[in-house]
């Protein structure tokens, strides 16, 4: 009888780690006015969750971005205004609300150009793609591929993709399955 006791809050508790263990960290490519149109329709098609990290990928040769980001609200955001952000030079943010978040270029001529982005953030579980996956200006970790059309970095951290590596539910279904065989096997449930 003990057994059945541990063994259910171990298997709710194994269940709601791999639950909310969606978050992915997506770097940002591409942060140029050439592309700003690209990374704005990027954006409208792919939707962020609490917890994923945007990382604005640097220039290989300087080590840091072409252009400073600026996080803004949406009153900056609209008018391209610099002068007073919520944070500036963002290389890393971590979605950490719903709602909206605001991105433009540290020079106000780019933002007027068009160098700016709305990231929209949805709650957990509430992940959905529109359509076939496409490159994008952004890539994430998992399989994904950047605007250049190559393949992705390869994880990084086990946390960037859920504990086993992925952050696909049927995955995490099946391990939940299998632990709850061996313990089942083990407690004699």
């Amino acid at each position: 009888m003990a057994s059945k006791t541990i063994c259910i809050p171990v298997m709710s508790l194994l269940f709601l780690l791999f639950a909310f263990s969606e978050a992915r960290q997506v770097e940002v490519d591409g942060w140029t006015v050439e592309n700003s149109d690209h990374l704005t329709k990027w954006t409208h098609r792919h939707h962020f969750n609490l917890g994923d990290v945007l990382k604005w990928k640097k220039n290989e040769t300087s080590l840091t971005l072409d252009t400073p980001v600026l996080q803004v609200t949406k009153e900056a955001y609209g008018s391209c205004e610099t002068s007073n952000p919520l944070r500036e030079n963002v290389t890393e943010v971590t979605l950490n609300h719903q709602g909206p978040f605001y991105f433009i270029s540290g020079v106000k001529e780019l933002c007027d150009k068009g160098l700016k982005i709305t990231v929209e953030v949805r709650a957990q579980g509430h992940h959905k793609h529109h359509g076939a996956p496409s490159p994008a200006p952004a890539r994430a970790l998992a399989p994904a591929t950047n605007i250049a059309g190559e393949p992705a970095a390869p994880p990084t951290s086990a946390a960037a993709h859920g504990l086993l590596g992925g952050g696909f539910m049927g995955f995490n279904f099946i391990a939940i399955g299998v632990a709850a065989s061996i313990l089942g096997t083990t407690f004699n449930i």
